[in-house]
Protein backbone atom coordinates (compact mmCIF):
# COMPACT_ATOMS: atom_id res chain seq x y z
CA UNK A 1 0.00 0.00 0.00
CA UNK A 2 0.90 3.60 -0.79
CA UNK A 3 -1.18 5.49 0.14
CA UNK A 4 -0.92 8.62 2.20
CA UNK A 5 -3.02 8.84 5.86
CA UNK A 6 -3.24 12.19 5.28
CA UNK A 7 -3.22 15.67 7.49
CA UNK A 8 -3.97 15.06 11.20
CA UNK A 9 -6.08 17.10 12.94
CA UNK A 10 -4.72 19.34 15.55
CA UNK A 11 -6.76 18.30 18.45
CA UNK A 12 -5.72 14.88 18.39
CA UNK A 13 -2.08 15.33 18.28
CA UNK A 14 -2.63 18.28 21.18
CA UNK A 15 -4.24 15.28 23.06
CA UNK A 16 -1.54 12.76 22.72
CA UNK A 17 1.12 15.27 23.45
CA UNK A 18 -0.44 16.08 26.54
CA UNK A 19 -1.23 12.15 27.18
CA UNK A 20 2.43 11.86 26.84
CA UNK A 21 3.43 14.94 29.26
CA UNK A 22 4.58 17.15 26.44
CA UNK A 23 3.00 20.24 28.61
CA UNK A 24 5.02 23.21 28.21
CA UNK A 25 4.19 26.53 25.72
CA UNK A 26 6.44 28.49 23.47
CA UNK A 27 6.33 32.29 23.97
CA UNK A 28 6.59 34.22 20.59
CA UNK A 29 6.23 35.18 17.13
CA UNK A 30 3.74 32.31 16.04
CA UNK A 31 6.09 33.40 11.76
CA UNK A 32 9.55 32.73 13.37
CA UNK A 33 10.95 31.05 15.90
CA UNK A 34 10.89 31.90 19.50
CA UNK A 35 13.34 31.52 22.33
CA UNK A 36 12.13 28.78 24.93
CA UNK A 37 12.14 28.56 28.60
CA UNK A 38 10.75 25.11 30.42
CA UNK A 39 12.01 24.29 33.97
CA UNK A 40 9.00 22.12 34.87
CA UNK A 41 9.29 18.79 32.48
CA UNK A 42 12.61 16.76 32.55
CA UNK A 43 13.67 17.07 28.80
CA UNK A 44 15.85 14.25 26.99
CA UNK A 45 16.25 14.65 22.74
CA UNK A 46 15.02 12.31 19.61
CA UNK A 47 16.06 12.67 16.41
CA UNK A 48 14.30 13.61 13.77
CA UNK A 49 14.09 10.75 10.83
CA UNK A 50 12.80 9.66 8.08
CA UNK A 51 10.49 6.61 8.36
CA UNK A 52 7.33 5.13 7.44
CA UNK A 53 3.96 5.97 9.20
CA UNK A 54 1.71 3.10 8.99
CA UNK A 55 -2.11 3.15 10.22
CA UNK A 56 -3.16 0.30 11.62
CA UNK A 57 -6.76 -1.24 12.51
CA UNK A 58 -7.09 -3.78 15.05
CA UNK A 59 -9.70 -6.07 15.23
CA UNK A 60 -10.55 -9.58 17.03
CA UNK A 61 -10.63 -12.82 15.75
CA UNK A 62 -10.35 -16.64 16.48
CA UNK A 63 -7.91 -19.07 15.72
CA UNK A 64 -8.75 -22.20 14.33
CA UNK A 65 -7.80 -24.24 11.44
CA UNK A 66 -9.49 -24.53 8.83
CA UNK A 67 -12.75 -26.77 7.57
CA UNK A 68 -13.42 -29.73 9.82
CA UNK A 69 -13.52 -32.83 7.71
CA UNK A 70 -15.41 -35.61 10.08
CA UNK A 71 -13.89 -39.12 10.22
CA UNK A 72 -16.64 -42.16 10.94
CA UNK A 73 -15.58 -45.92 12.35
CA UNK A 74 -15.21 -47.98 9.88
CA UNK A 75 -16.95 -51.24 12.04
CA UNK A 76 -18.60 -52.21 15.15
CA UNK A 77 -16.76 -52.26 18.27
CA UNK A 78 -14.76 -50.78 20.73
CA UNK A 79 -12.30 -48.45 20.43
CA UNK A 80 -8.95 -49.04 21.80
CA UNK A 81 -7.17 -46.27 20.42
CA UNK A 82 -7.11 -42.67 19.40
CA UNK A 83 -4.95 -40.11 18.17
CA UNK A 84 -4.84 -36.95 20.68
CA UNK A 85 -6.29 -33.79 20.00
CA UNK A 86 -4.00 -31.54 18.19
CA UNK A 87 -2.04 -34.20 16.94
CA UNK A 88 -0.98 -34.83 13.31
CA UNK A 89 -1.67 -38.03 11.29
CA UNK A 90 1.09 -38.26 8.34
CA UNK A 91 0.74 -40.57 5.21
CA UNK A 92 0.77 -44.17 6.46
CA UNK A 93 -0.34 -43.39 9.71
CA UNK A 94 -3.61 -44.78 11.45
CA UNK A 95 -5.95 -42.66 13.10
CA UNK A 96 -7.45 -44.75 15.47
CA UNK A 97 -7.54 -48.99 16.18
CA UNK A 98 -10.81 -50.41 16.84
CA UNK A 99 -10.97 -53.30 18.79
CA UNK A 100 -7.16 -53.61 18.68
CA UNK A 101 -7.21 -53.30 15.15
CA UNK A 102 -5.62 -50.10 13.39
CA UNK A 103 -7.68 -48.23 11.21
CA UNK A 104 -8.46 -45.32 9.48
CA UNK A 105 -5.21 -45.51 7.71
CA UNK A 106 -3.86 -41.59 6.15
CA UNK A 107 -3.36 -41.42 2.01
CA UNK A 108 -2.68 -38.19 0.32
CA UNK A 109 -4.52 -36.91 -2.22
CA UNK A 110 -7.61 -34.84 -3.47
CA UNK A 111 -9.78 -37.43 -4.70
CA UNK A 112 -11.49 -40.15 -2.14
CA UNK A 113 -11.71 -43.22 -2.20
CA UNK A 114 -15.17 -43.80 -3.44
CA UNK A 115 -14.52 -48.16 -4.24
CA UNK A 116 -12.63 -51.04 -2.73
CA UNK A 117 -9.42 -51.47 -4.83
CA UNK A 118 -7.91 -54.55 -5.65
CA UNK A 119 -6.88 -57.54 -8.34
CA UNK A 120 -9.49 -57.72 -11.33
CA UNK A 121 -10.57 -53.18 -10.59
CA UNK A 122 -11.08 -51.59 -13.51
CA UNK A 123 -9.11 -48.63 -14.58
CA UNK A 124 -9.20 -45.29 -12.57
CA UNK A 125 -8.03 -42.30 -11.50
CA UNK A 126 -8.36 -43.54 -7.70
CA UNK A 127 -5.82 -46.47 -8.75
CA UNK A 128 -3.30 -43.82 -9.20
CA UNK A 129 -3.57 -42.48 -6.39
CA UNK A 130 -3.27 -45.53 -4.17
CA UNK A 131 0.08 -45.95 -6.02
CA UNK A 132 1.77 -43.03 -5.48
CA UNK A 133 1.03 -43.23 -2.00
CA UNK A 134 2.51 -46.40 -1.72
CA UNK A 135 5.55 -45.50 -3.71
CA UNK A 136 5.71 -42.46 -1.23
CA UNK A 137 5.84 -44.92 1.75
CA UNK A 138 8.33 -47.06 -0.35
CA UNK A 139 6.16 -49.57 -1.58
CA UNK A 140 7.01 -50.25 -5.24
CA UNK A 141 3.81 -50.62 -6.80
CA UNK A 142 5.77 -50.80 -10.34
CA UNK A 143 4.87 -48.37 -13.05
CA UNK A 144 2.29 -45.72 -11.20
CA UNK A 145 -0.40 -45.34 -13.36
CA UNK A 146 -4.48 -45.77 -13.46
CA UNK A 147 -4.11 -49.76 -13.84
CA UNK A 148 -3.84 -51.83 -10.30
CA UNK A 149 -1.64 -55.01 -11.73
CA UNK A 150 0.17 -57.61 -9.33
CA UNK A 151 3.05 -55.22 -8.71
CA UNK A 152 0.03 -53.14 -6.72
CA UNK A 153 -1.37 -56.27 -5.05
CA UNK A 154 2.18 -56.65 -4.31
CA UNK A 155 2.85 -53.60 -2.53
CA UNK A 156 -0.77 -53.31 -0.69
CA UNK A 157 0.18 -56.70 0.75
CA UNK A 158 3.93 -55.31 1.90
CA UNK A 159 1.64 -51.81 3.25
CA UNK A 160 -0.41 -54.39 5.45
CA UNK A 161 2.67 -56.94 7.03
CA UNK A 162 4.38 -54.03 7.92
CA UNK A 163 1.40 -52.83 10.23
CA UNK A 164 0.32 -56.35 11.10
CA UNK A 165 -2.75 -56.35 9.08
CA UNK A 166 -4.12 -59.13 7.14
CA UNK A 167 -2.45 -59.61 3.77
CA UNK A 168 -5.58 -59.48 1.95
CA UNK A 169 -3.44 -56.97 -1.24
CA UNK A 170 -6.86 -55.21 -1.10
CA UNK A 171 -7.68 -51.48 -0.58
CA UNK A 172 -11.70 -51.33 1.27
CA UNK A 173 -12.28 -47.48 1.10
CA UNK A 174 -13.84 -47.33 4.41
CA UNK A 175 -10.02 -48.25 6.24
CA UNK A 176 -8.24 -45.62 4.47
CA UNK A 177 -8.74 -41.66 5.39
CA UNK A 178 -7.79 -39.21 2.58
CA UNK A 179 -6.46 -36.18 3.10
CA UNK A 180 -4.72 -33.29 0.72
CA UNK A 181 -2.07 -33.40 3.52
CA UNK A 182 -0.75 -34.12 6.67
CA UNK A 183 -3.95 -33.80 8.78
CA UNK A 184 -4.39 -32.05 12.28
CA UNK A 185 -6.92 -33.82 14.88
CA UNK A 186 -9.44 -31.65 15.77
CA UNK A 187 -12.29 -32.31 18.17
CA UNK A 188 -13.24 -36.02 19.26
CA UNK A 189 -16.50 -37.28 18.77
CA UNK A 190 -15.69 -40.35 21.17
CA UNK A 191 -13.21 -41.67 23.21
CA UNK A 192 -11.75 -44.88 24.30
CA UNK A 193 -13.39 -47.46 25.79
CA UNK A 194 -16.80 -46.16 23.46
CA UNK A 195 -18.83 -48.76 21.47
CA UNK A 196 -18.94 -47.64 18.10
CA UNK A 197 -21.42 -48.64 15.59
CA UNK A 198 -20.26 -48.11 11.51
CA UNK A 199 -20.02 -44.28 10.64
CA UNK A 200 -20.37 -43.13 13.94
CA UNK A 201 -18.60 -40.15 14.24
CA UNK A 202 -14.89 -40.63 15.71
CA UNK A 203 -13.23 -37.20 15.24
CA UNK A 204 -12.65 -34.15 13.05
CA UNK A 205 -9.67 -33.75 11.07
CA UNK A 206 -8.54 -30.30 9.65
CA UNK A 207 -5.68 -28.56 8.25
CA UNK A 208 -1.86 -27.96 9.95
CA UNK A 209 -2.14 -24.37 9.82
CA UNK A 210 -3.33 -22.34 11.82
CA UNK A 211 -6.34 -19.99 10.51
CA UNK A 212 -7.77 -16.99 11.79
CA UNK A 213 -11.68 -16.19 11.57
CA UNK A 214 -11.94 -12.05 12.07
CA UNK A 215 -14.13 -9.44 10.80
CA UNK A 216 -13.17 -6.01 9.67
CA UNK A 217 -15.21 -2.88 9.12
CA UNK A 218 -16.44 -2.47 5.48
CA UNK A 219 -15.05 1.09 5.59
CA UNK A 220 -11.47 -0.66 6.04
CA UNK A 221 -12.12 -3.48 4.11
CA UNK A 222 -10.90 -1.80 0.63
CA UNK A 223 -7.37 -1.10 2.05
CA UNK A 224 -6.96 -4.71 2.73
CA UNK A 225 -5.43 -7.11 0.80
CA UNK A 226 -4.66 -10.76 0.12
CA UNK A 227 -1.25 -11.32 0.56
CA UNK A 228 -1.35 -8.22 3.27
CA UNK A 229 1.37 -8.71 5.91
CA UNK A 230 -0.21 -8.57 9.47
CA UNK A 231 0.79 -9.28 13.30
CA UNK A 232 -1.29 -11.06 15.31
CA UNK A 233 -1.29 -11.01 19.27
CA UNK A 234 -2.13 -14.67 20.75
CA UNK A 235 -3.91 -15.35 23.71
CA UNK A 236 -0.99 -14.94 26.18
CA UNK A 237 0.45 -11.93 24.85
CA UNK A 238 2.96 -13.06 22.08
CA UNK A 239 3.55 -11.46 18.57
CA UNK A 240 3.06 -13.88 15.58
CA UNK A 241 3.09 -12.82 12.40
CA UNK A 242 0.51 -13.63 9.26
CA UNK A 243 -0.56 -12.70 5.92
CA UNK A 244 -4.32 -11.74 4.72
CA UNK A 245 -5.92 -15.12 2.31
CA UNK A 246 -9.30 -13.90 1.78
CA UNK A 247 -11.35 -10.69 1.99
CA UNK A 248 -14.50 -11.25 1.75
CA UNK A 249 -16.90 -9.18 -0.86
CA UNK A 250 -19.63 -8.65 0.62
CA UNK A 251 -20.77 -7.21 4.11
CA UNK A 252 -22.78 -8.00 6.60
CA UNK A 253 -24.64 -4.99 8.37
CA UNK A 254 -24.37 -4.67 12.32
CA UNK A 255 -26.97 -5.20 14.70
CA UNK A 256 -28.00 -2.59 16.85
CA UNK A 257 -26.68 0.23 14.92
CA UNK A 258 -22.62 -1.22 14.51
CA UNK A 259 -20.97 -0.61 11.68
CA UNK A 260 -20.90 -3.04 8.93
CA UNK A 261 -18.28 -5.53 8.49
CA UNK A 262 -16.33 -7.77 6.11
CA UNK A 263 -14.78 -11.43 6.35
CA UNK A 264 -11.84 -11.87 7.18
CA UNK A 265 -9.27 -14.59 6.74
CA UNK A 266 -5.81 -14.66 8.22
CA UNK A 267 -3.18 -17.65 7.77
CA UNK A 268 -0.26 -17.81 10.86
CA UNK A 269 3.02 -17.68 9.23
CA UNK A 270 6.25 -19.40 11.37
CA UNK A 271 6.15 -22.35 13.88
CA UNK A 272 5.41 -20.70 16.83
CA UNK A 273 3.59 -22.57 19.21
CA UNK A 274 -0.38 -22.02 19.29
CA UNK A 275 -3.43 -21.81 21.77
CA UNK A 276 -6.17 -24.21 21.21
CA UNK A 277 -8.72 -24.21 18.75
CA UNK A 278 -11.17 -21.37 19.33
CA UNK A 279 -9.00 -19.47 21.51
CA UNK A 280 -9.52 -15.23 21.15
CA UNK A 281 -6.37 -13.36 18.82
CA UNK A 282 -5.78 -10.01 17.63
CA UNK A 283 -5.42 -9.23 14.73
CA UNK A 284 -3.54 -5.81 14.07
CA UNK A 285 -3.87 -4.60 10.07
CA UNK A 286 -1.97 -2.33 8.19
CA UNK A 287 -4.81 0.07 6.11
CA UNK A 288 -2.76 2.98 4.85
CA UNK A 289 1.06 3.60 4.95
CA UNK A 290 3.12 7.45 3.89
CA UNK A 291 6.17 6.26 3.07
CA UNK A 292 9.71 8.17 4.08
CA UNK A 293 7.90 10.91 6.15
CA UNK A 294 10.20 13.39 7.83
CA UNK A 295 8.39 12.78 11.48
CA UNK A 296 9.19 13.55 15.24
CA UNK A 297 7.69 11.59 18.55
CA UNK A 298 4.44 13.29 19.01
CA UNK A 299 5.57 14.41 22.51
CA UNK A 300 8.09 16.83 20.54
CA UNK A 301 5.38 18.74 19.66
CA UNK A 302 4.63 22.07 20.90
CA UNK A 303 1.71 24.39 20.87
CA UNK A 304 2.56 27.83 19.62
CA UNK A 305 -1.17 29.40 19.44
CA UNK A 306 -4.53 27.41 19.15
CA UNK A 307 -3.97 25.13 15.81
CA UNK A 308 -0.29 25.69 15.64
CA UNK A 309 2.53 23.87 16.68
CA UNK A 310 6.11 23.51 16.49
CA UNK A 311 9.02 21.54 17.95
CA UNK A 312 11.82 23.17 19.93
CA UNK A 313 15.22 22.04 18.62
CA UNK A 314 18.13 20.78 20.79
CA UNK A 315 21.00 22.63 19.43
CA UNK A 316 19.68 25.94 19.71
CA UNK A 317 17.19 25.87 21.96
CA UNK A 318 14.62 27.58 19.98
CA UNK A 319 11.19 26.26 18.59
CA UNK A 320 10.66 26.40 14.86
CA UNK A 321 7.09 26.18 13.54
CA UNK A 322 6.60 23.06 11.65
CA UNK A 323 3.54 21.80 9.56
CA UNK A 324 1.80 18.67 10.52
CA UNK A 325 0.91 15.37 7.98
CA UNK A 326 0.32 11.80 8.76
CA UNK A 327 0.43 10.19 12.43
CA UNK A 328 1.13 6.90 13.57
CA UNK A 329 2.66 4.40 16.08
CA UNK A 330 3.37 7.76 18.14
CA UNK A 331 5.05 9.11 15.85
CA UNK A 332 3.85 12.47 13.80
CA UNK A 333 5.13 13.72 10.26
CA UNK A 334 6.76 17.10 10.02
CA UNK A 335 7.62 19.25 7.41
CA UNK A 336 8.84 23.59 7.24
CA UNK A 337 12.04 25.01 6.64
CA UNK A 338 13.12 24.49 10.82
CA UNK A 339 13.71 21.19 10.95
CA UNK A 340 15.63 18.74 8.71
CA UNK A 341 16.22 15.27 8.51
CA UNK A 342 18.70 14.29 11.84
CA UNK A 343 18.31 17.35 13.40
CA UNK A 344 17.66 16.36 17.82
CA UNK A 345 14.34 17.48 18.95
CA UNK A 346 13.45 18.13 22.58
CA UNK A 347 11.06 15.60 24.14
CA UNK A 348 9.81 15.18 27.73
CA UNK A 349 11.92 11.93 29.39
Amino acid sequence: MSTSTGTVAGAVVVAAAVAAGATWLATGDDHGSAAVANDRVPLGTAVAARRDLIDRQDVDGTLGFGDAKPVSAPASGTVTRLRAEGSTLRRGQSLLSIDAVATGWSLYGRRPLYRDLGPGSSDGRDVREVERNLKALGYDPGTVDTDWTSATTAAVEDFQADRDLTETGRVEMKDFVVTDGAARIGAHSAKVGDAVRPGAPVAKLTGTGAVIDARIDATAAPDVHAGDRVVVTLPDGRDGRGRVTHVGRVATPGQDGEAATVALTVTLTGRRRLALDGAPVNVSLETGRTRAALAVPVTALVATAPGVYGVELAATRRVVPVQLGASADGWVEVTGSGVREGARVVVPR
